[in-house]
């Protein structure tokens, strides 16, 4: 179904029709937040990371107590890229999102047997390229990430508090915000995670156990791709008040790909700790693209 500026599909289906409002609006996902999406980049007219994204709805969800097979997930993408291709879209970004469906009474979410899948098709962020190849400036966010050992590194629905971030008053030279749990330890900015280069060469990337989104970009970096640099990239513990000894900096997402970080506001929110971007940081982006061209 086709708007102004989305098209949208439930379970890969034509049209919206077929699903009542009452059912829409009982929707879980709608009502307590009990699902999860992913955001797909959708490239010549293919999921360039398909499994990856796939696989981790699926864990995921099982995770929040919602049973969806692998098969229905892919069988429904498949159905909708067959929408998009009908229309001669070939590219953008593709977000699914997982609800618990409609059932159940009040939290309880027994009685909600069948899970709903939507999908969202948009154009691709007209700043890609630039991002890139310019980078970007982070501002430090003031709204701490909570700690919760069980939903860490799921990317559920309740995203209340990157909202609460992103829209905190900032510089406009800044096009996203560092993010901290409470302790002061950086996690991740508000809609990527993050990568840090030392003096001596090493990369550390932040520990998400307790809070976080485990990116599926973020995996694919640490499984595939600084290995085949022959890196090992570390897990570790980054304060925002040692920041300063990183002399590399990028954010990544599926969608973006490897985002050089050229500024970081400091404490007062109007000093900005300028950096070049490394030479370690663009082998990285020219290893992602030469294996993944949608990201060149």
């Amino acid at each position: 179904m086709a708007t102004t500026d989305f098209i949208y599909s439930i379970d890969g289906q034509n049209e919206l029709l077929s699903i009542s409002s009452a059912e829409l609006l009982s929707d879980r996902g709608l009502a307590y937040g009990h699902g999860l999406f992913e955001s797909i980049r959708y490239f010549q007219g293919e999921f360039p990371l398909q499994s990856r994204h796939l696989a981790r709805i699926q864990n995921d969800a099982d995770h929040l107590g919602i049973r969806i097979p692998l098969s229905r997930l892919s069988s429904a993408l498949s159905a909708f890229k067959d929408i998009l291709l009908k229309q001669c879209i070939l590219s953008g970004v593709v977000k699914i999102i997982v609800t618990a469906g409609s059932g159940g009474r009040g939290y309880e979410s027994l009685g909600a047997d069948t899970p709903r899948i939507i999908f969202r098709h948009s154009v691709s962020p007209s700043d890609l390229h630039e991002y890139r190849n310019l980078g970007i400036s982070l501002w430090r966010c003031d709204q701490p990430l909570a700690a919760s050992s069980q939903l860490a590194g799921i990317k559920h629905l309740n995203r209340i508090e990157q909202v609460l971030a992103a829209n905190e008053s900032h510089s406009s030279d800044c096009q996203d915000g560092l993010m901290m749990d409470v302790d002061g330890l950086i996690v991740e900015t508000t809609r990527a995670n993050v990568f840090f280069r030392k003096t001596s060469g090493d990369w550390v990337t932040p520990d998400l156990n307790s809070c976080g989104v485990s990116g599926v970009m973020r995996s694919l970096l640490i499984e595939e791709i600084f290995p085949l640099m022959g890196i090992s990239p570390r897990i570790g513990l980054i304060k925002i008040s040692d920041i300063e000894e990183y002399v590399e900096l990028f954010i990544c997402n599926s969608v973006r790909g490897i985002v050089p970080v050229v500024g970081v506001r400091q404490f007062d929110n109007q000093s900005t700790s300028v950096r070049k971007i490394g030479k370690a940081t663009r082998e990285l982006q020219s290893m992602l693209s030469n294996n993944y061209s949608c990201f060149q």
